[in-house]
């Protein structure tokens, strides 16, 4: 019974060229969105906000369960329209959708930094550098958002009395040098 299905089966996964074009498309798909979601991260920086949202849009029209450009849209609603429950609620579908992915806890972050909420906001950004150990990207963004330095004293927590004194003179001296 099984000689009678394999011919079958290599027939079906035998490649055609609708195959390839459809594969073709996926991976232009996915370089489209990941250079919207790119190009829409420096319209945020850059404080133009609509048209970031606008070319999120077509990105996501595209392939719409895309990270990145999920990411940058939940960042975008927060900083441009102050819509900070839905701009939280779409992170925390993206954290949802995948929790083991750096990008969802940094568009929290973010978004909690825009909305003033820091405890909050370092919370999420210490839980994205723990899982951003592979992407060097996001590691090195993360890097260029947090303010703080590292622990004074590091096999003690950062909220230890020793480190949190030891940081602010630490801080002192180098603000006045």
């Amino acid at each position: 019974m099984s000689d009678i299905k394999t011919p079958a089966l290599k027939e079906q996964a035998m490649p055609t060229s609708q195959n390839f074009n459809y594969i073709n498309q996926l991976e232009t798909d996915h370089e489209f969105a990941q250079d919207v979601a790119h190009r829409a991260g420096k319209m945020i920086e850059e404080g133009r906000h609509q048209a970031a949202e606008d070319l999120l849009h077509q990105g996501l029209e595209r392939v719409p369960d895309n990270q990145d450009c999920l990411t940058q849209m939940a960042v975008c609603l927060a900083a441009g329209q102050r819509k900070f429950l839905s701009a939280e609620k779409l992170a925390k579908s993206i954290i949802r959708n995948n929790p083991f992915d750096a990008r969802g806890y940094y568009a929290l972050a973010r978004i909690n930094l825009i909305g003033s909420r820091r405890s909050s906001a370092f919370r999420n950004l210490d839980k994205a550098k723990s899982l951003a150990t592979v992407d060097l990207k996001i590691e090195g963004t993360l890097a260029n958002l947090d303010p703080r330095q590292s622990s004074v004293i590091p096999f003690l927590p950062r909220n230890n009395f020793l480190n949190i004194m030891l940081g602010r003179w630490r801080a002192s001296v180098q603000k006045n040098n």
